[in-house]
């Protein structure tokens, strides 16, 4: 069975999280470096200049984020790199801001199992070569957080839920409010959203920070609260469950009006129609076999370049002669059972994977 490698970090002190993180990790963070090198050459920018651009974040990340700082520095010295290129790997989202086909998610609530089951649920969609690339992060602060979640490595985290029942994903957004001064990264924010004891603290940390460009947020709980947060530099947007179910992709909802993304919108309506096929009872299981699903928009190319991935729930490589900087697929899919403090990961596709277990 193919699976992520799993990084376990135990410390109070973020300095040597990091440097945890980063010596069991290196292989992978030097991996990702070579590969971003390359990604961001393919768009004409050299690593030097990424690495301008990236320290553009540190004065602002040092007054809002010092810890999650602090954890960035002993990644970098953990893994035998600079601070600069651990910085551009957590700032790629904001420099790169491609082409919004990142993630399908989902809040299922009680009211949607019919038990007392919360779950938070992601396919994270992105370049194929990623998946090498990418790790499992298990951290106790030894202050009475602990934290399961993805990242691509060196990353501080992509998605992922905590020991208070609080569990985050985000989907790539782009609107005409982007752009501005630097803010402060999704990858520390998200980091910073999971030290959260409760949905309401959560909440308040993403209304509250500084953003330069847009970024979803599925936020959910498991006091039994999930919301979807749509944010820009301006405006947050608000997309509720009905049903006790709430799902979301790469366009705007709520703020529709300020989107920029004029894709084919069918996957968050595809995962909440399979969804309610079995509302009031809906099981782990279910929400993988919704998460496998290749039902794509009619008319879909499936042939590169006219496709840059065959686009569906469960994304898929297209046929003919790729360029790997220019292509989608399901990298991992992920289930957290909130309340039960369990994680549910699959690499790459699920729907000729296997979904592996890890608890907190």
């Amino acid at each position: 069975m193919d699976r992520f490698t799993l990084v376990k970090i135990k410390s109070a002190d973020p300095f040597e999280r990091g440097l945890q993180y980063g010596a069991q990790a290196a292989a992978q963070i030097l991996g990702g470096i070579e590969n971003y090198k390359k990604h961001f050459l393919a768009r004409n920018l050299s690593w030097e200049e990424i690495g301008r651009r990236s320290a553009q974040y540190l004065p602002l990340l040092e007054k809002e984020c010092p810890a999650e700082l602090t954890e960035a520095r002993g990644v970098a010295q953990g893994a035998g790199v600079e601070l600069g290129d651990v910085m551009a790997l957590n700032c790629r989202y904001e420099l790169l801001k491609d082409k919004p086909k990142e993630c399908t998610s989902a809040s299922v609530l009680t009211e949607a199992t019919g038990g007392d089951k919360v779950f938070l649920a992601q396919n994270w969609d992105y370049r194929p070569w990623v998946m090498d690339n990418a790790v499992i992060i298990s951290i106790d602060n030894c202050e009475g957080t602990k934290i399961l979640g993805i990242a691509e490595a060196g990353q501080l985290v992509r998605n992922g839920f905590n020991s208070h029942g609080v569990g985050i994903c985000a989907n790539n957004l782009t609107s005409t409010l982007d752009g501005g001064d630097p803010g402060i990264p999704v990858t520390f924010l998200r980091r910073r959203v999971l030290n959260s004891k409760n949905f309401k603290e959560a909440e308040r940390l993403i209304y509250e920070g500084k953003r330069s460009v847009s970024c979803n947020y599925m936020l959910a709980s498991g006091e039994d609260i999930a919301t979807d947060l749509e944010t820009t530099p301006k405006k947050v947007f608000r997309v509720e469950p009905e049903k006790g179910i709430v799902t979301h992709a790469n366009h705007f909802v709520a703020g529709a009006e300020y989107c920029t993304a004029h894709d084919n919108k069918f996957r968050d309506k595809m995962l909440r129609r399979l969804l309610l096929e079995n509302h009031g009872h809906i099981t782990k299981e279910d929400i993988f076999q919704a998460l496998s699903n290749h039902e794509t928009f009619p008319g879909a190319a499936d042939t590169y370049p006219q496709a840059d991935c065959i686009e569906a729930l469960c994304t898929h490589l297209p046929k003919g002669e790729l360029d790997p900087n220019g292509v989608w697929q399901t990298i991992a899919s992920v289930v957290y059972d909130l309340r039960a403090g369990s994680a549910y990961i699959c690499k790459g596709t699920p729907c000729c994977g296997e979904y592996v277990r890890y608890d907190l």
